[in-house]
């Protein structure tokens, strides 16, 4: 699924004001859990480099899981 529709499909099960502010704590917490991570393992110093993460898609789909949870 897209982001679009994952979208749609947590709007429709709690609300738009609430599927946004789910979705915003979500995406904060996988950029700092990441940054966390690449801070502990010092990846950030290895060779190749650090390769992005789609974190809002990450967002979505562990709010969408946990929507379905209550289905």
């Amino acid at each position: 699924m897209d982001n679009k529709a994952l979208m749609k499909k947590i709007t429709d099960k709690v609300g738009r004001d609430k599927a946004i502010d789910l979705v915003m704590q979500s995406y904060n917490t996988e950029l700092l859990t990441n940054l966390l991570n690449r801070l502990e393992d010092g990846k950030s110093k290895m060779i190749g480099g650090y390769k992005r993460r789609d974190h809002l898609a990450d967002a979505l789909g562990r709010v969408a899981e946990v929507c379905d949870l209550t289905a």
